[in-house]
């Protein structure tokens, strides 16, 4: 595992690691806002890209609340340009209460095109990550 330098927003931060060719990404900050959620995941994208790695780990940090389906929707489109460049995005949600709220974006994003799974846990992200499932496939 290499980390990488910090970097953050006004209202988040965002911790890098390399492993192997994951890049992991470590969420926090205070702030939920539709705004914020969108800026990280345009920086995790970004970075991604920049760097070359095709399979990205993010884990959340403990919000307040859950978005909306109509944030997730909005964030779903606003990340279609990027989904070419991705094979598996992996999140990890460490609110337990807040997963049926967080599948409903992994249900969006798979609509639109973002081969993305939501975890409650590393183990299930990792090998997701590394072997993916039967129906990836599909899109």
């Amino acid at each position: 595992m290499v980390n990488l330098v910090d970097n953050h927003g006004p209202d988040y931060h965002l911790s890098w690691r390399t492993r192997g060719e994951v890049l992991q990404v470590q969420v926090t900050g205070d702030i939920d806002a539709q705004a914020v959620r969108i800026a990280y995941w345009q920086e995790i994208a970004a970075t991604a890209r920049q760097r070359g790695f095709r399979k990205v780990l993010v884990i959340d940090r403990k919000k307040g609340k859950p978005a909306s389906p109509e944030d997730l929707l909005e964030l779903a489109r606003t990340l279609l340009v990027e989904r070419e460049h991705f094979d598996r995005v992996a999140v990890i949600e460490p609110t337990d209460a807040f997963l049926p709220a967080i599948e409903h974006a992994e249900i969006i994003g798979r609509e639109h095109g973002i081969n993305v799974r939501v975890f409650g846990n590393l183990t299930g992200a990792d090998l997701w990550l590394r072997l993916g499932s039967p129906d990836d496939a599909d899109v």
